[in-house]
């Protein structure tokens, strides 16, 4: 630290407002509700006083466990956990400090106001501090000067007001036509290939029994450390992901945890990158202000670059089906998603057979229009393969972000050392089948009828069949309402 800069410290006190940090906690005090919305803008750290920090995460921790919040429950609950104390000192015992928070009758219709005022006076120290130690190290030398305006630049971002965001990403919020065509913005950074992107959103998309679960499981694990994942998925970077696992009992969760965990696979994960939330006694209300705070504190506290929730019906008791509810659900994630930065990954259930994959989940269009990737999961089959039953189950991808891959089978095989993985969908396989369901000339339409799967993906299939010299076109259709649709072949019948 400079001389300067070390005088001017002893000169002025870091910016504080203690009225304002006692207002608060004296709010929460007289109306629970207030907590909520003091947590919209402020966390324990950003208090001054450190009695205040502790005040703080002591009622944090007691609306968590449903406890009311009064001056005799605040009071016996730091006192059970040794902290009553602390928040005394030598004049004042903490219990009197605590009760001297009513001091002045705090407005409790003024708790965001307080809020904020704390909130831009840890700003400003976080600045100060920041720019101490930038400073220390510009005088050390021992980096470049590209280097020290990169790591200051990456800091300062890390402690600017949600309020204060350059939403353009380059320094700008607008452009001229010229300025925005000579623009270069980078694409949009995939945590995992295909399916999670950077603070983006995701809907997986299954009928129930579809291996849902298994796969998120197994890609909350092993993103942990990169490389491939499942045989088929690029990782470029260690994920932190939070699973809300509510589909499942927490000891179903568990049992499947612990068998993966045992396998090859499976047992060089980071640990310490995965962490869970299980279906609690009473369910979770994505909707309540206080579950919203709770879930946000969870992923803020894990640093979590995804979160994922198994399954939607559990996380919301909103009609799915009505447009103005799904509506303000979706805009309850990417509050969510925007407010902490984290890929937001919904799992739900299909109930549009034979649909489209951006029309197949259960309810309104607005949930997934909502997300940035639809992954879809249909046509499982179950088999026994030297006398182990093995599932499998089709996968197909619909990325806004980049270019959605082809379908690919995942394969649930319980007793092999990797029992999750992901193959290529070979149109081979089962090709006799096909055959004798099509018969000599078939259509698009008689492909998606025999292997349940919408047009699109028959489409699909039936190009990747021509590639491979299966199949080929043996006559074009007449277009219009009144016409036939082109009939095609397989490559050496009769």
């Amino acid at each position: 630290m400079s001389t300067a800069a070390a005088a001017r410290k002893k000169e002025a006190p870091l910016p504080s407002n203690n009225d304002a940090e006692r207002a608060v906690l004296g709010a929460i005090i007289m109306d629970n509700s207030a907590l909520a919305k003091a947590l919209e803008h402020i966390k324990p750290s950003d208090f001054f006083q450190f009695r205040h920090q502790r005040i703080f995460q002591r009622m944090i921790a007691m609306a968590d466990a449903g406890k009311a919040i009064d001056l005799i429950t605040l009071c016996e609950e730091m006192a059970q956990n040794k902290e009553l104390d602390a928040v005394g000192d030598a004049n004042v015992h903490g219990s009197a400090y605590i009760a001297s928070l009513f001091d002045g009758m705090p407005r409790v219709q003024n708790i965001e106001h307080y809020a904020k005022i704390i909130k831009e006076h840890a700003v400003r120290r976080q600045v100060i501090t920041l720019a101490e130690k930038i400073q220390a190290r510009a005088w050390e030398g021992e980096e470049t000067p590209v280097g020290l305006i990169t790591s200051a630049q990456q800091s300062l971002a890390s402690i600017t007001p949600q309020s204060q965001t350059i939403v353009g990403g380059n320094g700008k919020l607008s452009y001229s036509l010229d300025e925005f065509l000579a623009q270069k913005f980078p694409p949009p950074e995939h945590l995992i290939e295909w399916t999670f992107s950077k603070s983006g959103s995701a809907l997986i998309v299954a009928k129930p029994h579809h291996l849902k679960s298994w796969y998120t499981l197994a890609v909350s694990l092993l993103s942990t450390v990169p490389g491939t994942l499942l045989n088929k998925l690029h990782v470029p970077r260690p994920v932190r992901t939070l699973l809300v696992s509510v589909e499942d009992f927490p000891g179903q969760t568990q049992e499947r945890i612990e068998f993966l965990l045992k396998r090859e696979g499976f047992r060089h994960i980071d640990r310490d990158l995965f962490r869970i939330i299980p279906r609690p006694i009473g369910g979770i209300d994505i909707m309540s202000e206080v579950w919203y705070q709770r879930i946000l504190r969870a992923i803020d506290d894990h640093k979590a670059d995804i979160v994922i929730f198994d399954v939607l019906r559990r996380i919301t008791s909103i009609d799915i089906n009505s447009p103005k509810e799904s509506s303000l659900f979706c805009e309850q994630m990417e509050r969510l998603r925007d407010t902490t930065g984290a890929s937001t990954v919904i799992v739900h259930h299909e109930n549009r057979k034979e649909a489209d994959i951006m029309a197949a989940s259960a309810g309104s269009f607005n949930i997934p229009g909502w997300a940035n990737s639809v992954i879809r999961f249909q046509r499982k089959l179950d088999e026994v393969i030297n006398e182990s039953k093995v599932s499998s189950v089709e996968i197909e991808v619909d990325n806004k972000f980049a270019p959605s891959p082809e379908p690919v089978r995942m394969v649930l095989d319980l007793s092999s050392e990797t029992p999750i993985r992901l193959e290529e969908l070979e149109d081979a396989t089962g090709l006799a089948d096909l055959r004798e369901q099509l018969g000599l000339f078939w259509t698009v339409n008689d492909l998606s009828d025999v292997l349940g799967v919408h047009k699109s993906n028959a489409k699909r299939r039936l190009k990747k069949m021509i590639a491979a010299g299966i199949a080929e076109k043996a006559m074009d259709g007449k277009r219009g309402r009144s016409g036939g649709l082109a009939r095609y072949q397989f490559v050496g019948a009769e």
